[in-house]
């Protein structure tokens, strides 16, 4: 079974999941991913930013969680994991 994400989401979730971003204690801040992202993904052909979040969020496999800088967490590991998995991605262990 294989998901219908595009490689720039599953490059955020790729991010999440090295830094072991789990709860909503351990989010990752979002100026700091749209650098990474924007450094990633130069191209006119790229999702944007705002829209890689977004369908993330709409799927279900991120949260934000509102504070003074906006962060966000994996809210759904093992949806995550089975994406990453399926897109060849290495992914040592499962979190649950």
């Amino acid at each position: 079974m294989s998901c219908e994400l595009p490689i720039e989401t599953l490059f955020i979730l790729n991010l999440f999941y090295k830094n072991r971003n789990f709860g909503s204690d351990s989010g990752y801040h979002s100026e700091k991913l749209k650098k990474l992202y924007d450094r990633k993904f130069t191209d006119r052909g790229s999702l944007k930013f705002k829209k890689a979040i977004n369908q993330l969020k709409n799927e279900g496999y991120i949260t934000l969680i509102k504070k003074k800088e906006d962060k966000y967490y994996i809210s759904d590991i093992n949806k995550t994991v089975l994406a990453l998995n399926n897109h060849g991605y290495n992914i040592t262990g499962l979190y649950k």
